[in-house]
């Protein structure tokens, strides 16, 4: 396997690019010394989405500089969203989350979605192991009711929340399909059992826990 160290962007794309013409050896990608923060993330993801575009690498690394105290395993779950996001391999349930625009007057659809985010996170070691091709579901958490259901019906399962002075109901949409109304002050755990329910439905009857896949 053969990896370059290489700090910029497009010196990286041009290295990897001559060396995929000139040998048959795996190909390791990072750049190196990317630097911190949103910068290093940026600058990692610009370079390697191009050659996994073109089909070029094997293995893939992120190096950022970590804040003092940091947590390394983010440079993991970065790699695996680059993949993720390329579609070349899924890690975990995607979440499609608005970005709010004037017709979102709450911010109740941002709590959700970070709330949704760790659910799915903390579910998965669970479910990876008992419903196969869970990590390739997605999930909509909107902010309105005007063009929440449109991209709700996109996800495999969505849900679109109400603004602000707005009734307190959330329809929900599973394969493209309004399927319940969900009512009343505890919307997000109500949605998290029909998240569980439709996980169930979709993936087949739970395998035991403890059931070698």
């Amino acid at each position: 396997m053969l990896s370059a160290k290489v700090s910029s962007v497009q010196d990286l794309i041009a290295v990897y690019r001559d060396l995929a013409t000139k040998c048959d050896y795996p190909l390791h990608l990072g750049l190196t010394e990317a630097g911190m923060g949103d910068k290093g993330v940026v600058s990692s993801t610009a370079a390697l989405a191009v050659l996994l575009q073109e089909g070029i690498g094997d293995t893939i690394r992120i190096s950022l500089t970590p804040d003092p105290g940091g947590d390394r395993r983010r440079e993991v779950r970065i790699a695996q969203e680059i993949l993720q996001n390329m579609g070349i391999r899924s890690f975990t349930p995607q979440v499609i989350a608005c970005p709010g625009c004037g017709r979102t007057s709450s911010d109740v659809f941002q709590h959700l979605a970070q709330d949704i985010e760790r659910h799915l996170r903390s579910c998965m070691p669970r479910w990876q192991r008992i419903y196969p091709g869970v990590e390739e579901l997605s999930v909509a958490v909107m902010g309105c009711v005007v063009n929440g259901p449109g991209e709700s019906r996109h996800a495999d399962i969505g849900i679109s929340l109400p603004g602000n002075g707005e009734r307190s109901v959330a329809p929900v949409y599973e394969d493209g399909k309004k399927t319940v109304t969900l009512k009343g002050d505890d919307i997000a755990d109500q949605f998290k059992q029909r998240l569980e329910q439709y996980v169930i439905a979709r993936y087949g009857q739970p395998r035991p826990a403890n059931t070698v896949a």
